[in-house]
């Protein structure tokens, strides 16, 4: 009986000790904890200036549904349309034409209708279309090759021709001009044309496709030039007109994708898995860009936008009905929070409820309120409205952490039976929620706080 005596005696001294090490003054209004557990009085007003600023952006959430649109980006005004580099797809307009930038340097081909002068036998004077052979038929000296020959080529080799029949006296003073070239023999190669899977085109009369893709409209002009001077007397000047198009790879990846459970995303042609959870729509629009890199020639523009929004979350634990991850449309104060947790647990000691929160730039606070009066009598004076992703918290009564005490180490300490010692149940229901968010670690296990967790200074 004596050592019962002494246990129970035990047990009291340990509530005492606990009451006068934890303290059993709280404010009756809100209050932050700095990080020297030192706390000051706050008002409501104060409250929301120091946790305000601008609107943070949506963060996606598990259950999410986004809508990817892809294109090729366009053009922008301080941008040369002609640094467009061609994608597969793409429809253009390819036109040849006579470059006459060197008067002398152009090389006669058959078609061209030429304009023959004799300046002191005007009765010589001829036109003639070089035929498909190359050749003219010249005034009394018959056929005549003028393919492949300049006009001052020519012009020497029929006044050497002249000179040689004797038909003039002296010089023939002769003069060739192209008064025509012949269009058809470009306009035979232009054509309406559209870039192929393999990236290249194909023209009449060349012997070979070009390939184009990936190369700016200017570099696909001078290539094209370049092929078409293989069949042609003299290097064409070639226009494009391109018309982009939605190419077959992006068209294939537009969707509306779903965050699963493990935060990520799926999008067709992206080789791995994007991580979304956590992120906002800026930031994963970013993400999709450098994961297109390689896909197409020319910088994407990516349209996101959430179409089923599950909205922001919130985080209940401690002394309450059921802890976990809750909608911040449904609880949007604490006191709230609190009731869709189903209510404080008897163990929770309203008169010291904690709430974590971020501000815009990071820096955390943590507030501790006084919610007894507004859980019975109404009044919401000291009810903190809540924001994205905060914390609130219900700790412990004190009589709960006595007997806990007692129950840890007295009962350990001292083998006997108690009758007159203090004695308590305490119940607490757990719930867990398996999500990787950016928000609470990419890998981690989200465990609503437990009884206890979190010591602050009364």
């Amino acid at each position: 009986m004596r050592f019962a005596v002494l246990r129970s005696m035990g047990g009291v001294v340990a509530v005492v000790f606990l009451a006068a090490a934890l303290g059993c003054q709280t404010s009756s209004g809100i209050r932050v904890i700095d990080p020297k557990g030192e706390t000051r009085e706050l008002t409501p007003e104060e409250v929301e200036q120091m946790t305000a600023g601008e609107a943070e952006p949506y963060l996606l959430q598990v259950g999410d549904q986004v809508q990817f649109i892809f294109n090729v980006r366009n053009i922008q005004e301080s941008e040369a349309p002609w640094d467009y580099k061609i994608e597969v797809g793409d429809n253009m307009e390819v036109r040849l034409s006579s470059d006459t930038t060197e008067p002398g340097a152009y090389v006669i081909d058959y078609g061209d209708v030429l304009g023959i002068s004799f300046l002191s036998n005007w009765p010589l004077n001829m036109n003639r279309t070089v035929r498909p052979d190359g050749k003219i038929s010249a005034t009394e000296l018959g056929d005549v090759q003028a393919a492949g020959l300049t006009t001052k080529q020519l012009e020497d080799r029929l006044t050497a021709l002249y000179e040689q029949t004797g038909i003039i006296q002296g010089d023939p003073q002769i003069s060739v001009n192209v008064d025509f070239a012949n269009v058809d023999r470009l306009e035979s190669i232009s054509r309406d044309v559209t870039v192929r899977p393999n990236g290249a085109i194909s023209l009449p009369m060349l012997e070979r496709e070009v390939k184009i893709s990936g190369l700016t409209v200017a570099e696909a002009s001078k290539a094209i030039a370049v092929e078409a001077a293989k069949v042609l007397k003299n290097p064409p000047t070639v226009g494009l007109v391109v018309f982009p198009n939605i190419n077959t790879v992006l068209s294939g990846m537009n969707t509306v994708a779903k965050v699963r459970p493990d935060g990520r995303i799926s999008v067709p042609r992206i080789e791995y898995e994007i991580q979304a959870a956590g992120y906002g729509v800026d930031e994963l629009r970013s993400m999709l860009k450098e994961a297109c890199k390689g896909l197409i020639h020319n910088p994407v523009d990516i349209s996101v936008d959430v179409v089923q929004a599950t909205g922001a979350r919130i985080y209940v634990g401690g002394e309450v009905g059921i802890p976990g991850v809750y909608p911040l449309d449904s609880c949007p104060t604490a006191l709230q929070a609190l009731i869709m947790a189903r209510g404080p647990a008897n163990s929770g000691r309203l008169n010291s409820v904690i709430v974590i929160r971020r501000n815009p730039d990071g820096k955390p606070y943590v507030f501790k309120t006084n919610l007894r009066a507004a859980m019975s009598k109404g009044y919401t004076e000291n009810d903190i409205p809540l924001k994205p992703f905060d914390v609130v918290f219900v700790p412990e009564k004190l009589v709960v952490r006595a007997n806990i005490f007692v129950e840890r180490y007295i009962d350990q300490i001292v083998p006997f039976d108690n009758t007159l010692g203090v004695s308590g149940t305490y119940y607490m229901n757990e719930q867990q929620v398996n999500s990787k968010s950016r928000n609470i670690g990419a890998t981690a296990v989200v465990t609503p706080f437990q009884a206890g967790g979190i010591v602050v200074a009364p």
